[in-house]
């Protein structure tokens, strides 16, 4: 197999004044002596003395939603400006170039009323352009702001800077940002978005809000690695992860760099500090989940505790219990966790399903951890609790059954007044024999200047015709839409629709058959994401109300990437009156500045 090659970075005098310099130095060595022992003993094992240990790029307070914050009707501005770098940082202990949203990784917290307008500021200095995803984010009314690179727009230019503006009406729950060019987001373009309401359902039902974002962790640069995916080298196995990490954080065994799938040699130090979270015994949490990796489907859980799911995708659910919570990429979950166990520390899992990859890595332990240390425990004592015995895992990536997350506000199912097939596959049909993915007969790539929202304002509706690589379905008056979106891959496949949450009617393996499988028509799930079994079907419903192109793709990056996306025109005379920002077009002047 041949590996991608390593990036480099492009990063006597007066006695009295001796003797004065002396003495301070001894001073700074005996407080070194005194205050550095935790610090020290954090490097060296891989344990946080606490959650208030912070690292120039990760603050673990960012996951801490403050009780400060007042949840209100009243609407207001919140107001972000984000500079994108690079800068070569060490999350699990080897150092690796990342691309950080004002030198922090994870990025900062967007957190918000619903009703509320969010403004942020992005300047791009990076020598590729790039968008932000508000993922999950209706956009209804402000499509253009959607942020998806060909789609709703051109990428920011290298040294420019765009102003995203939108608001937050009618939605709350728990979402992410991330950016949309490219496979960027991998290398740390992400961070946590929560929307809050004084209508949700569950608000009393806990007094402290936690975040944990996981996600697989990869040591080479994602665009060596999708040029290595998209060859015949690849052989269609995707970039299996070296390592994890939670909120940012992982340890890694620096032995196993040489033995990984694509080693880097890169300068590691073993131990490096995990995510720790403070509970105090007698407090309810609401952790909220967000898989914000690039391939691996995860199962989490917490060593003796439950987990009460209550939000999935930013709709609020009827609670139900579980011990292990298998999430996909992309998707989200608040589980309400009660500190009802005895003080000590206890391991937060999230334990990859190598099932779902198509070869090993050597270097990948896929159990990532982090610490729920309760007030009083020892905090230089690693946990010694057990994982559940139960509800291990299955050989394949699913979701919880759709019997198990019921909408706690049913919605009515709109009635189908069109319904779509889709297959989505993956196909070695070109003469470079690389193994692309198709949704029916095409496989996406994103427009270099120009995109398809601004197309169809233009009228155009041939799009991109000349390469055929833009699946666009119009959908003109129609009120309910139907898909049916079956797959013919031996893999599972989480698909997002940008813009939308749609209603699960059913899924299953084989073959859908209309009219004879049974659909689930009364208070179905509903979320923006969602995972289809391999070699299996699901079926969903969506409202026609909001106006723009909109993306459903897979949201496994290598995925995405090969092709696997398809689009929506919703209500093109209702484009056509769009008030677009006429800065928002200039960009595509300059897109050619965006590297693949």
């Amino acid at each position: 197999m041949e590996k991608p090659q390593k990036k480099k970075n492009v990063l006597l005098r007066r006695p009295l004044i001796s003797v004065a310099i002396l003495l301070i130095t001894v001073l700074v060595l005996v407080l070194g002596l005194v205050f550095g022992l935790r610090a020290r003993h954090h490097n060296s094992s891989g344990l946080d003395s606490g959650s208030d240990f912070a690292e120039a790029w990760n603050q673990p307070s960012e996951f801490l939603l403050s009780k400060n914050f007042s949840i209100t009707r009243t609407p207001t501005t919140r107001y972000y400006e984000w500079n994108i770098s690079q800068q070569t940082i060490a999350p699990d202990g080897l150092e690796r170039p990342m691309l950080l949203v004002n030198g922090m990784f994870p990025g900062p917290l967007v957190e918000a009323n619903t009703g509320d307008r969010i403004v942020v500021k992005v300047t791009n200095n990076m020598v590729n352009g790039t968008a932000i995803h508000w993922h999950g984010m209706f956009q209804n009314g402000t499509n253009w702001m959607d942020g998806s690179v060909g789609i709703t727009q051109c990428p920011i230019p290298p040294g420019q800077s765009f102003t995203y503006n939108f608001t937050v009406p009618n939605q709350w729950g728990t979402y992410w940002w991330h950016s949309h060019a490219a496979s960027q987001y991998i290398d740390g373009i992400y961070g946590p978005l929560i929307i809050h309401s004084p209508d949700e359902p569950h608000l009393a039902e806990y007094q402290e809000d936690v975040i944990m974002m996981i996600a697989d962790h990869y040591h080479t640069d994602s665009g060596s690695l999708v040029s290595w995916y998209l060859s015949p080298d690849s052989e269609g196995a995707e970039p299996v992860p070296d390592n994890g990490v939670i909120n940012g954080r992982g340890t890694f065994d620096c032995s196993g760099d040489s033995q990984a799938l694509f080693p880097t040699g890169n300068k590691c130090n073993n131990g490096a500090p995990m995510s720790v979270f403070d509970f105090k015994a007698g407090t309810t949490y609401r952790v909220r989940i967000i898989n914000s990796g690039a391939f691996a489907d995860f199962q989490f859980s917490i060593d003796n505790h439950n987990l009460t799911v209550i939000e999935a995708d930013g709709v609020d659910m009827q609670p139900v219990q579980v011990q292990r919570l298998p999430i996909h990429v992309a998707q989200r979950y608040s589980v309400l966790v009660h500190a009802n166990q005895a003080v000590d520390n206890y391991w937060v899992r999230a334990l990859m399903n190598t099932n779902c990859f198509n070869t090993p890595n050597p270097a990948l332990n896929p159990s990532i951890q982090a610490i729920i240390r309760y007030e009083g425990a020892a905090s230089t004592q690693a946990p010694n609790s057990v994982d559940w015995s139960s509800s291990a895992w299955v050989a394949v990536c699913v979701d919880l059954t759709l019997d198990m997350l019921k909408p706690y506000t049913p919605v009515p199912v709109p009635a189908a007044d069109v319904s779509y097939h889709i297959d989505i596959s993956f196909q070695t049909i070109s003469k470079d024999h690389v193994n692309m993915g198709y949704m029916n007969q095409t496989s996406w790539r994103p427009l270099m200047n120009d995109s398809t929202l601004f197309q169809s304002q233009r009228g155009i509706s041939a799009f991109d015709a000349v390469s055929s690589s833009q699946f666009v379905i119009p959908l003109n008056n129609t009120n309910g839409v139907q898909l049916v979106l079956n797959n013919l891959d031996e893999g599972s496949h989480p698909f997002h629709f940008h813009g939308h949450v749609f209603h699960v009617l059913g899924w299953g393996h084989g073959n859908y058959q209309a009219g004879v499988t049974p659909l689930e028509l009364v208070n179905p799930l509903r979320r923006d994401t969602i995972t289809i079994p391999a070699y299996g079907w699901t079926v969903v419903r969506f409202a026609n109300d909001n106006p723009g192109l909109w993306a459903l793709h897979c949201h496994i990056s290598w995925h995405s990437e090969s092709g696997l996306m398809v689009q929506f025109e919703s209500l093109p005379d209702k484009i056509k009156t769009m008030d677009i920002p006429a800065e928002l077009k200039s960009m595509c002047a300059a897109s050619s500045a965006m590297k693949r």
